[in-house]
């Protein structure tokens, strides 16, 4: 980590490097394990959600698989969706449906078939555990809902291993995108960042109008020393230092200082971008800001006051878009307040895949919930679409 990089170092808030790549690493070993099974038996295609000349699409379009690759997110879901499966296994208690149907789908297993399953299924645990534990973000990207990240983090370790070895030979991990839009962007090379962000929340349990929302920055007591951490973290991100004057009540002077250690340059000046209509002008820009807000109400979710939520939404939202982010803090933050004072941004469910979107509900421009349709649903997320889009000046 260089000096730079240690002003976003603050635990739980932002994904290590070490963590994305153990993300990374699980990704490729899970998704090799699955496609060794489907070789073995093709009933496997049940249980895993996905056939194996699908899967081996991988492999050949390496572009698709690095762009899938950068964000810190599984690439499997478990196949233990509810709190009620996990807690049958942890209190040995009478499985549930969902269980029993997994079970029913699952092909005799052989002793070294069984024992494949097994170890990756503890590997898969350990993985999800030191997520939880790491990260406010373990529900987005673990792809289970909040819920079962609060449940999952409250059993004891101890207790997490003796459920494991209930479980035998029961898989635990399934192919996480597996709707036909998925394959057909990924074999056709036009898996942009915008659709990979699509499938992250469409794949999700937790939609965004179903997640707790605040934004009450101004009940926070968080100690000078905390103030100083937070600030000096969010201006890695990009936030001004006026802003961050304001947000966390420091020294000005102090703070432009700061900037110019983090970034080597001033701080900008001048207003700051407080329009609303510009987050669904147009799809791109529907997206960004979707994808922050859900990003952000996971985060509060998960018991993240409204200044750690922030944090860690700029760090996973800056690692899924490699960068190349639209939003910048200060224009997030102008999101996330407007969200929270009144209902000119709102939420709705697409009318096609049902993933929830910001629409606009204000005098400017006033969007019918029950015809909306999402950008990736309309096809508006490809890469020549947003190349299209960039070189006539649009974003």
């Amino acid at each position: 980590m260089n000096n730079k990089d240690s002003y976003r170092a603050i635990d739980r808030f932002y994904v290590p490097e070490w963590l994305t790549d153990q993300i990374q690493v699980a990704n490729f070993n899970l998704v090799d394990h699955m496609k060794w099974l489907l070789k073995q038996d093709s009933r496997f295609n049940e249980v895993f959600n996905v056939e194996r000349k699908e899967i081996e699409q991988l492999q050949h379009n390496p572009s698709s698989l690095r762009n899938l690759l950068r964000a810190p997110f599984l690439m499997v879901e478990p196949t233990l969706q509810s709190v009620e499966d996990w807690r049958c296994f942890v209190d040995n208690t009478a499985t549930t449906v969902a269980v029993d149907v997994l079970r029913h789908k699952t092909p005799p297993l052989d002793s070294l078939t069984a024992y494949a399953v097994n170890q990756q299924n503890s590997v898969f645990v350990s993985l999800i555990t030191q997520v939880l534990n790491m990260s406010v973000m373990s529900a987005p990207l673990l792809g289970i809902s909040t819920d079962v990240a609060k449940y999952l983090l409250s059993v004891p370790t101890h207790k997490l291993s003796v459920a494991l070895g209930r479980m035998k030979e029961l898989p635990l991990f399934r192919w996480r995108f597996n709707s036909p839009t998925f394959w057909w962007e990924f074999r056709g090379s036009t898996l942009s960042d915008e659709m990979i962000a699509h499938q992250i929340m469409l794949t999700s349990p937790s939609r965004i109008g179903d997640l707790p929302y605040t934004a009450q920055w101004g009940e926070l007591r968080l100690g000078r020393m905390k103030n100083e951490a937070f600030a000096s973290a969010m201006m890695f991100y990009g936030l001004r230092a006026s802003t961050a004057t304001n947000l966390f009540g420091l020294n000005q002077h102090q703070m432009r200082t700061r900037y110019q250690e983090i970034h080597g340059k001033s701080s900008p000046m001048g207003n700051t971008a407080t329009s609303l209509t510009w987050f669904v002008e147009t799809h791109v820009h529907r997206l960004h800001a979707t994808v922050y807000t859900w990003l952000y109400r996971s985060a509060t979710a998960m018991g993240a006051n409204p200044a750690e939520a922030l944090l860690a939404t700029n760090d996973v939202y800056d690692r899924l878009f490699g960068g190349n982010r639209l939003i910048n803090p200060d224009r997030g933050w102008n999101l996330i307040r407007s969200m929270a004072a009144d209902a000119r941004l709102t939420v709705a469910p697409c009318r096609t895949c049902s993933t929830h979107y910001v629409v606009s509900n204000n005098d400017a421009k006033i969007e019918m919930h029950s015809r909306f349709t999402c950008p990736a649903c309309s096809q508006q997320l490809g890469a020549k679409k947003r190349a299209a889009r960039r070189s006539t000046g649009d974003i």
